[in-house]
């Protein structure tokens, strides 16, 4: 093997395989990144045997071979490269890397004892989607995934079709968002991917700002864009049935600027936090304000007052204030709806325009006090 690249693009390709190395491996050679050149291409694969990552790079490349580097000796070399073309060669179980003045010679693992990755099946035709569609609703719907590995079923995001749409839901069992898009295959799906799979897929689109191939299969998910692709186990077990968790009515419905509803519980929870983590904010609502307290005088209390336009009686309720600002900080819409039955029950946070973010709901339990 030997090859030579420009530095920003395999320092980047380099670090984006580390990110699928098993941090905790049990097999030596997971620990690895595997590097071949084929034509004038590098492809770097890693996997830590739940997601798998495969990135082809353009090189100019002398000659053919496959190495398989420790992966946080690697990290540690690339963070720290002089801006200069990277050369690379391979001789026995070496591989020597210059970059201007700096050279390394770095100790080989066994290539041999790298797992063989996962492709998707031909069979399997993948989904278009465009990446800000898959980014959004990523990063709406994961923040109310579970991150407790006990529960693992929780911890994914359920894919879920109709012929003409895909649904996303994410719960923790205090929260749970629900994200609709329309679904170009029209073919039933039904997946449960891991959280962290469809986190790292997003940061690839917003990276790459480029369409993202999305093929579900019986046992996994892969994610393919222009230059890389991930694959991911599916988390077996059975999601929860959401809908009997959605209200079917609401008695009171509250309208509000949702940037300054975000600031007021941001400010007020300070003073809640600094007594307890878990005390909560409580919004006190009004037929054309909302007030907003918290903490239990131990240490301080906080209320600040917005305006608000409620339809139904007035309101008392209490919510976790970090689960609240997570829902509020899933929508970009001016305003939101806040849809309540009574102090008791879940509410329902949503856009006020559906056409400009889709179908999306963020359910919320309250808390008792």
């Amino acid at each position: 093997m030997k090859f030579r690249a420009e530095r920003s693009e395999f320092t980047d390709a380099a670090s984006w395989s580390l990110r699928t190395v098993g941090a905790r491996a049990t097999l030596p050679a997971l620990s690895g990144v595997r590097m071949e050149i084929s034509g004038d291409e590098l492809i770097l694969e890693s996997t830590d045997l739940e997601i798998s990552s495969r990135l082809v790079l353009p090189v100019q490349s002398e000659r053919e071979g496959v190495a398989l580097v420790p992966g946080r000796l690697l990290g540690d070399v690339v963070r720290n490269l002089p801006h200069a073309a990277v050369e690379a060669e391979m001789s026995d179980d070496r591989l020597h890397l210059e970059c201007g003045r700096a050279k390394f010679d770095l100790r080989l693992m066994p290539a041999e004892d790298f797992p063989t990755m996962a492709a998707p099946s031909s069979d399997v035709t993948p989904a278009t989607m465009k990446a800000e569609d898959f980014s959004r609703s990523i990063s709406q719907v994961a923040r109310a995934a579970s991150t407790d590995d006990h529960r693992p079923v929780l911890t994914g995001i359920l894919l879920e079709s109709t012929e003409a749409h895909l649904t996303l839901v994410a719960t923790d069992s205090y929260r749970l968002a629900v994200r609709t898009l329309p679904w170009e295959l029209h073919t039933a799906v039904h997946a449960l991917v891991p959280r962290r799979a469809l986190d790292e897929a997003r940061r690839v689109a917003d990276h790459l700002g480029s369409d993202v191939q999305l093929a579900l299969e019986n046992a996994q998910a892969t994610m393919t864009f222009p230059d890389r692709r991930l694959t991911t186990r599916l988390i077996e077990g059975k999601f929860i049935d959401y809908r009997q968790l959605l209200p079917e009515s609401w008695e009171r419905r509250l309208r509000v600027n949702r940037r300054e509803l975000l600031q007021v519980v941001k400010r007020v929870a300070v003073v809640g936090e600094a007594n307890s983590s878990a005390t909560p904010v409580t919004l006190h609502i009004t037929a054309d304000a909302v007030q907003a307290t918290a903490g239990n005088g131990e240490l301080g209390e906080a209320e600040e007052t917005l305006p608000g336009e409620l339809e139904g009686e007035p309101l008392e309720i209490s919510f976790n204030p970090r689960y609240l600002t997570d829902g509020l900080e899933a929508i970009m819409d001016e305003e939101v709806m806040l849809d309540f039955r009574d102090p008791l029950k879940p509410a329902v946070i949503r856009p006020t325009d559906g056409d400009s973010e889709g179908e999306f709901l963020y359910l919320l339990m309250p808390v008792r006090l």
